[in-house]
């Protein structure tokens, strides 16, 4: 939302995109941002990816590690190609990043930001699963939520805001299962379920908190009837026997 507090929302939404080199199922992979501010959210976006060093995930100075495996690798680098072929604007270009020497054939690829991103484009539709975040364009809350709502996923969703009210409107009818408030990576504790839904949950029940409880119990009921001293004569029993 325009309202939003501009710097902390930028640390977070890099955080959610390229935490895990954006390979976790909870990861950002598009960004709804009001055309107000949207200009401003993109420099200081890129801003502040100048300190997201690619390294070996061991190292505690690194904020972004390696593509997992080889063919992955390059379905990323292709899925960037893909972008800038169908008219995106790259406004940072994450491949060929600057690595730790030693680690120069690792399957490093940098914070890479599309912008200008539409409905129509490949990138606009389809998760990556890397560190990619694309970036859509909406002119005000209401045209931000129906984009997000159109998409076919619905693991989770975010909005930073200094507004209750817009706050309160997004948690009850965003598509998003765990849906958060300022909060970039909304998955607190095990206790609450882990609940995506749309094309981001399959199944009958989700998994942790109540839900993982039924999962793993055995459902059986139980009808008891004793017999007084009277019933215990009885030759004939009711159609309905078990009802109260």
């Amino acid at each position: 939302m325009e309202d939003c507090a501009l710097e902390r929302t930028v640390a977070g939404v890099i955080n959610s995109a390229f935490g895990c080199a954006g390979q976790r199922c909870m990861a950002l992979s598009c960004c709804v941002v009001e055309e107000s501010i949207a200009d401003k959210f993109v420099a200081e976006l890129k801003n502040q990816i100048k300190s997201v060093n690619c390294g070996p995930a061991w190292d505690k100075n690194t904020r972004l590690g390696p593509i997992t495996y080889e063919k992955h690798y390059k379905e990323v680098l292709a899925d960037i190609q893909k972008g800038i072929d169908e008219g995106a604007e790259l406004v940072v270009d994450g491949r060929n990043p600057k690595v730790p020497e030693g680690y120069e054939n690792g399957y490093f690829i940098g914070a890479t930001v599309f912008d200008h991103v539409t409905e129509d484009m490949t990138i606009g539709r389809d998760e990556i699963f890397g560190p990619v975040l694309c970036i859509k364009r909406c002119k005000d809350f209401d045209e931000g939520l129906a984009i997000m709502n159109a998409s076919p996923y619905a693991n989770g969703s975010v909005i930073y805001t200094q507004s209750g009210y817009y706050a309160r409107q997004f948690a009850r009818y965003t598509d998003g299962g765990q849906v958060g408030i300022n909060v970039g990576i909304p998955v607190p504790v095990g206790f609450v379920p882990f609940s995506g839904h749309k094309q981001s949950f399959f199944g009958d029940l989700h998994c942790l908190g109540k839900d993982a409880y039924r999962f793993f119990t055995e459902s059986k009921s139980v009808t008891q009837h004793w017999f007084d001293e009277e019933e215990k004569k009885a030759k004939e029993v009711d159609t309905w026997d078990g009802l109260l």
